[in-house]
């Protein structure tokens, strides 16, 4: 049986600053931000894996930019966790998240917040094995839209490290 997973980890698209009165899990992404999920949608949509599951938080922005990646083609609905947890959730939470997701599940996206996919990365990426350009890509920022490849060759409740192959940085190619 074929062990080896893949985890998108991206950062929602940049949103709108806070607003008086409003709560922050409201706040939406602004036109730019709009614009990078979609392209980074096209980019999903391009390559030759599909995606079969998805952590995302709850806000709004978080949310949005899932919609705008336009994935439903490819997604069973009992596939996407959209959950308060993953709302400002940190490093541990969201790990040990992934590590329930389904075995039948290969290929998983979290669509979280900073810091905790950021750290997400930081933490599973294994220096040793890792792309160095990848790893560069990622050592001073994980800005908004921001997405990482990881891929590990043990199934999901094992990982522990693994392989950072790609970081695909807002309006730019992948590293």
């Amino acid at each position: 049986m074929n062990q080896r997973r893949t985890l998108f980890v991206l950062r929602h698209a940049k949103t709108e600053d806070v607003r008086p009165g409003s709560k922050d899990s409201e706040r939406r992404l602004t036109p730019d931000g709009e614009r990078d999920a979609l392209e980074l949608g096209e980019y999903f949509r391009a390559q030759p894996i599909a995606v079969d599951a998805v952590l995302c938080s709850s806000a709004a922005r978080a949310r949005q930019t899932l919609e705008l990646l336009k994935l439903d083609d490819q997604l069973l609905r009992d596939r996407i966790e959209v959950a308060d947890r993953f709302y400002n959730a940190g490093t541990d939470t969201l790990i040990n998240a992934v590590r329930e997701l389904p075995d039948d599940s290969h290929v998983a996206l979290l669509v979280g917040h900073a810091p905790g996919a950021p750290g997400v990365v930081y933490e599973l990426a294994d220096p040793t094995t890792s792309r160095p350009e990848a790893l560069g890509a990622i050592e001073d920022r994980f800005p908004a839209c921001a997405l990482a490849e990881l891929e590990f060759e043990r199934g999901w409740p094992e990982i522990d490290v693994g392989t950072l192959r790609s970081v695909r940085m807002p309006g730019s190619a992948s590293r």
